[in-house]
């Protein structure tokens, strides 16, 4: 995903003199490094000096490199950037809020159910689950989207009045295949959501026209072919969990704002940034929140999303008609 930023050069003087007295130069050069990445590319600089000086000041003495990575904890946590972190030498250094929701029979699920599901519930409720992958770099594209289709195709008709989309379980990965796999219910001729930097400037957007997915301008094909076309409007309920995070999040917006659908569960995990990765030096990256996830209507999300239908725990992927979300899903096609 290709950025472009008018990079206009700061200079920042601090008012601690010690902040220019190092033991190890290179030490200063990391932080400079970082400093300028974060304040050209991230969503939340608005704390850039201060972040800077604490930095200075608490790194100033030090002879390693090594020994500064774990500052960077702190740096994220005054950004308020969970979806980032600095890389070095194999190791994260990031920040973990502690007020995180929790499902334990969601969370135990994740490690369990890792494949793609669908069944139909009745003779006219279809139910598909998409997980989260680990494509992070983008070669199972076509072979996660295409099993998205398979599992569309094993389970859709004529008969088919609704559909349920589950992304309890999605915990994120690579958005692509997500996408690619479920146009057809998307819709079509239409812009359905994208990015946008802190200055609200668009930096991405999300389409599809005349059957083709298009992210950021680039066309995304797939191999396997629905066997049965999908109404525009058919009703689609979208089940959200905790735990549906990052690309499954993008997912779920991608249909906000959609005619005949509506989301069900709790509220998602508050991932909904575009991240990026940026080199500091051969040791490091960082890992920056660059851009907020807009939907059709350019609605910008800054946190979590909310879902339509709050239902919270009663999940039963054993007995699906005794799943409480599932059955408030249920509730919901049936009147339409």
């Amino acid at each position: 995903m290709n950025r472009y930023f008018l990079i206009i050069s700061l200079l920042f003087f601090s008012t601690v003199s010690f902040c220019q007295n190092f033991k190890n130069d290179s030490i200063k050069l990391f932080i400079d490094k970082s400093i300028e990445l974060i304040q050209i590319n991230s969503i939340h600089a608005e704390n850039i000096n201060n972040i800077k000086n604490e930095l200075y000041n608490k790194s100033r003495d030090l002879i390693l490199i090594d020994e500064i990575a774990p500052f960077y904890e702190e740096v994220f946590k005054q950004l308020n950037d969970y979806h980032g972190g600095l890389k070095y030498k194999g190791k994260t250094y990031g920040w973990n809020p502690t007020n995180m929701k929790t499902n334990l029979y969601l969370k135990n699920k994740i490690k369990t159910d890792t494949k793609t599901f669908s069944k139909l519930i009745d003779t006219k409720i279809a139910y598909i689950r998409i997980v989260g992958n680990n494509d992070f770099n983008f070669t199972k594209v076509d072979s996660l989207a295409n099993d998205i289709v398979s599992h569309i195709n094993n389970i859709n008709s004529k008969t088919i009045k609704g559909w349920i989309i589950d992304l309890r379980l999605n915990t994120g990965g690579n958005m692509y295949p997500m996408l690619l796999g479920l146009k057809e219910f998307i819709g079509d001729n239409l812009l359905f959501g994208g990015f946008r930097n802190a200055q609200n400037k668009s930096t991405g957007n999300w389409e599809i026209k005349e059957g083709k997915l298009w992210i950021d301008n680039v066309i995304l094909e797939r191999t396997e072919d629905l066997d049965y076309p999908i109404n525009n409007d058919i009703p689609i309920v979208i089940l959200t969990s905790c735990y549906t995070a990052s690309s499954g999040e993008m997912t779920a917006v991608s249909f906000i704002g959609r005619n005949n659908t509506f989301i069900v569960g709790e509220p998602t995990a508050n991932y909904t940034t575009a991240v990026q990765g940026f080199k500091i030096n051969k040791d490091a990256g960082i890992n920056l929140s660059t851009d907020y996830v807009v939907d059709r209507n350019l609605k910008i999300y800054k946190s979590n999303i909310l879902p339509d239908f709050e239902v919270l725990g009663g999940d039963n992927l054993e007995d699906l008609n005794s799943d409480q979300k599932i059955r408030k899903a249920l509730e919901l096609l049936r009147k339409l």
